[in-house]
């Protein structure tokens, strides 16, 4: 029998398109970062980047450009991890001493609750610009429990999530993403020029891009938003915009997940044994070595390029937030979740309003459907890691099925329960991105990554002391703001 350290090629050996990459190679290796930029680009750049613009300026553009290149590291450090070692980080973990499989389940047991929350609060947003395209009114008489508008909000929320599910159970999504990627591209190059016609304030731009402050709410937000804003810590405003970056640690472990299909390294052929690792990296020039560092680009390449995207849209979104909104006085919020961003384009040309109306539609529905698609993952994953003796391919297909009912059922289960009860949308959001730890846990999500580099992989194949050093920043600044963010959600200021 022979030995696993006996194995001269742990790794299959790497494209050319690896070995000598070229601009025009870049784009071979978008893979699921693509998923991760699309799913956020509707609650994400439409409404939470815009609204930090309309309430604070320029100020909280800190938000977006450190969140996005932390959370960058952070899924780059986990895409590395099982494209070297064919092991998902969430396995790896279940070893942590003393936290042993706490850690997996402090990931993906929030992510369960956090499901429900997207798959209301996203078609409750969109329903609100449904309601106002078409005219409705908003107020009338009462309809059993609900008040007038929010019955009718409840309806058009309702429609949305069924359109998707009838989406995602028949996979016919291939015309609507293709569609979706046109429109959503050119209403990006619109904003780019909204941007460069109405000029930003370069100085103010960047002070409040590259210096991290959290200031007061100005006196027109709590004389003209008083019900949203009177007693909320601008803090929790600090924690939308975070999450709203390229999503959360639950979405993550989703996206790590898709790197079985893309075949890149060992990902999604094998797991190899520490040992097995051990002994063909031994000599830190040796092919294996080689091979393993090339393979390693495929990743970065990825993460980089989507991450990289994804701060460039919701930066956009935020500056003009700033330039059209906070002058106007208008902040995405309540019934006007996606209406007064409409100014963003007609600024160029009014009928531009079409392009924006078609975007949003495309862009929220592209995102519910893979949402479900992501969280498909994420149970999937987690299952594998914590109970890997279930690991059975008709078993996930299974899975993959009672996932996306579930999704449906209890998103439409909290959009039709009062508010009295589910509460708003923004409550909602703020009440489960504290209990889940949102940010917090992107940082735990960090440190643990450090472990289990140094755990599962010899030293010439581990992180550079250079990606380590930025690791243990990103979790630490994370971590560190999570804790703060939570701190002031239950103190109440």
């Amino acid at each position: 029998m022979n030995r696993p350290e006996s194995n001269p090629h742990v790794y299959p050996r790497p494209p050319s398109l690896l070995e000598r990459p070229t601009l025009s190679s870049l784009w071979v290796y978008l893979g699921p970062g693509v998923i991760i930029a699309s799913v956020t680009i509707a609650s994400g750049e439409l409404v939470f980047a815009s609204r930090s613009g309309a309430i604070f300026g320029y100020g909280m553009l800190w938000c977006f450009l450190y969140a996005g290149i932390f959370k960058g590291i952070q899924v780059y450090t986990a895409s590395r991890h099982i494209v070297l070692t064919g092991e998902h980080p969430m396995t790896t973990w279940c070893s942590m001493p003393v936290v042993g499989m706490a850690f997996p389940l402090l990931i993906v047991v929030p992510a369960v609750m956090l499901m429900l929350v997207g798959f209301s609060a996203l078609p409750e947003i969109l329903a609100t610009f449904i309601h106002r395209l078409l005219g409705g009114a908003v107020e009338g008489p009462g309809i059993g429990p609900w008040q007038h508008l929010e019955f009718w909000l409840n309806v058009w929320a309702t429609v949305v999530l069924t359109a998707c599910l009838i989406l995602a159970l028949i996979s016919t999504y291939d015309i609507v993403e293709r569609l979706s990627t046109v429109i959503l591209g050119v209403m990006v190059l619109c904003i780019a020029s909204a941007v460069v016609v109405l000029g930003p304030d370069i100085p103010d731009l960047l002070q409040g891009l590259f210096l991290p402050r959290v200031g007061d709410y100005q006196p027109w937000v709590l004389e003209k938003y008083s019900e949203t804003f009177s007693g909320r810590s601008p803090w929790l405003e600090v924690l939308l915009y975070i999450g709203a970056v390229g999503g959360g640690s639950q979405d993550y472990v989703g996206y790590i997940g898709f790197l079985r299909e893309k075949k890149w390294g060992l990902a999604g052929a094998r797991v190899a044994g520490t040992r097995e690792l051990a002994a063909a990296a031994r000599n830190s020039a040796s092919e294996v070595v080689e091979r393993a560092r090339l393979w390693t680009r495929a990743p970065l390449l990825d993460t980089t390029l989507s991450f990289t995207f994804v701060i460039l849209v919701t930066l956009m979104f935020a500056v003009l937030g700033s330039m059209v909104l906070n002058p106007n006085r208008a902040i995405p919020d309540g019934s006007e979740f996606l209406t007064v961003q409409e100014s963003f384009l007609t600024t160029l040309h009014p009928q531009l309003k079409w392009l924006y109306r078609v975007g949003v539609f495309l862009a929220f529905i592209g995102t519910l459907y893979g949402a479900f698609e992501v969280y498909s993952r994420v149970i999937s994953e987690g299952v594998r890691s914590i109970f890997p003796r279930f690991v059975k391919r008709p078993f996930f297909k299974s899975l993959r099925t009672v996932t996306i009912c579930y999704c449906f059922l209890g998103g439409l289960l909290l959009v039709w329960l009062p508010k009295e009860i589910a509460g708003d949308v923004l409550g909602r959001v703020t009440f489960t991105g504290v209990i889940s730890g949102g940010i917090a846990a992107c940082g735990l999500w960090c440190f643990a990554m450090i472990w289990a580099d140094r755990y599962r992989l010899p030293p010439p194949l581990r992180m550079s002391w250079k990606l380590r050093l930025a690791t243990a920043v990103a979790g630490t600044v994370m971590f560190s703001l999570g804790v703060r963010v939570i701190v002031s959600y239950f103190q109440g200021s």
